[in-house]
């Protein structure tokens, strides 16, 4: 039995062997069908799209009052060896003379599609062939103004802005960042006319936490605004109850009389920001002479002036006693 045991654990190790090196055969020639079929691949005619970053290199006191696409797409024909090298390295970057291509009477730069395409055919081969550029022609408008730096306006979006029940926005706190941008214009008589510019309508439903969104400067014709885009933040906060004493004042009371009440002050509960919990309270509750009923001893009570930031306010009692002293 002893004898069986040895002679099969000796096939077992010879079949392990021989099938681990059969594979390690097969996975060689794999390997090199691989690179074969790489080579054959890559040596012949191909087309792809390539992006290409554009730069118009132009003075320092010139605008361009629009803005150049990221990236232009080429479609290139050329071996797939030129292309497996645009693979490893970054988009290429064309620079544009802007004195070569700009009309000073219109204020204006341009390129056809044959220009560009001669100023593109720079980043590839000379043997490669361009099929196609998207888009296919440069035409801006441009300004040698000076900018000027007007405030962003948001507060047009506030009411598209909602919070869950238990939470509100602290307008006192929103902004955008930067809160100011440069604009340019082509001539001084629209420059003059501009005084802020506004983001994008926005809405956002149910926020529970401060939210910091990037939102686009709404455009305005023939204007370059710099930077196009901004942060915006709309800080959130938890309501919080609270309950204070009021003193109650008292309103259109004549010349000649006194009015006092008892009590002179009524307990009054509200939700408020919870950034404002310790700050002293801000509203005002208050009698009307002429809502006294001499027929009564008693005289009602009502809401004066609520801060955007109180809610859910609540007065403890809607009456108080009273007694008119002449003098």
């Amino acid at each position: 039995m002893s004898w069986m045991k040895d002679k099969m654990h000796k096939a077992k190790h010879f079949l392990r062997k021989f099938l681990s090196k059969d594979a390690a055969l097969f996975l060689f020639f794999i390997f090199i069908s691989a690179i074969f079929w790489m080579l054959l691949t890559f040596n012949t005619q191909m087309t792809h799209d390539l992006p290409v970053r554009i730069k118009i290199k132009k003075p320092n006191n010139v605008t361009l009052l629009q803005e150049l696409p990221n990236t232009f797409t080429v479609t290139v024909k050329d071996r797939g060896t030129a292309f497996l090298k645009s693979y490893f390295n970054s988009n290429p970057l064309i620079e544009i003379d802007f004195n070569r291509y700009y009309d000073e009477k219109n204020h204006t730069l341009s390129l056809t599609s044959s220009q560009l395409l001669n100023e593109i055919r720079r980043a590839f081969r000379r043997e490669a062939s361009i099929i196609k550029i998207n888009p296919d022609s440069i035409k801006m408008k441009y300004t040698t103004l000076p900018g000027k730096k007007v405030p962003v306006n948001w507060e047009d979006n506030v009411k598209n802005i909602t919070t869950d029940r238990q939470f509100v926005v602290n307008p006192e706190e929103m902004r955008t960042i930067p809160d100011s941008v440069m604009v340019y214009a082509l001539d001084r008589a629209t420059l003059n006319k501009i005084s802020e510019v506004d983001i994008s309508p926005i809405e956002v439903d149910n926020l529970t936490s401060s939210l910091d969104k990037t939102v686009r400067i709404r455009p305005i014709n023939n204007v370059r605004i710099i930077p196009s885009k901004v942060k915006l933040h709309v800080p959130v906060e938890p309501l919080i109850k609270k309950e204070d004493e009021v003193t109650i004042a008292v309103r259109n009371q004549p010349y000649g009389l006194n009015i006092m009440l008892f009590p002179p002050t009524v307990k009054v509960s509200y939700l408020l920001p919870q950034s404002k919990y310790k700050s002293p309270v801000n509203l005002t509750v208050v009698v009307d002479y002429n809502d006294i009923d001499l027929s009564s001893n008693k005289v009602n009570i009502k809401l004066g002036e609520v801060p955007g930031t109180y809610s859910n306010v609540d007065i403890e009692t809607d009456s108080v006693n009273y007694v008119i002293e002449r003098f």
